[in-house]
């Protein structure tokens, strides 16, 4: 009888110890799972900004090399300011809507025609 129930208890701490290893090896699948479905969320995101990052730096390139066409008007108008009874001349509100046009082109991403 002894041996029997020897035998009883071996076999449950051996399907214990199983069902153990078992749960542990389905867990890790799991977590390796996970973990390259988060270096691939990671990487797909950071080839998304880098993209957008590189978008924004020609956006803004291309704001800076216009503003420079426009900067030399303006600036000498703040210099040499012109006081008259109109606010802004004619050529002044020519160059500022302009630019003004061409920035917004620029950022929309759209061509001069």
């Amino acid at each position: 009888m002894a041996k029997i129930l020897a035998l009883i208890v071996a076999a449950f701490v051996a399907g214990w110890y199983l069902n153990d290893l078992q749960h542990d090896r389905l867990e890790l699948s799991i977590t390796r799972a996970a973990n390259t479905a988060a270096e691939q969320g990671r990487t797909i995101s950071e080839g998304i900004a880098s993209d957008s990052a590189r978008q924004l730096e020609d956006k803004l390139e291309a704001l800076r090399q216009q503003g420079d066409k426009y900067q030399p008007v303006i600036h000498t108008e703040i210099i040499k300011p012109v006081f008259t009874n109109v606010c802004a001349t004619d050529e002044y509100v020519r160059l500022f809507n302009e630019s003004s046009d061409a920035a917004e082109r620029t950022l929309s991403g759209k061509s001069a025609h």
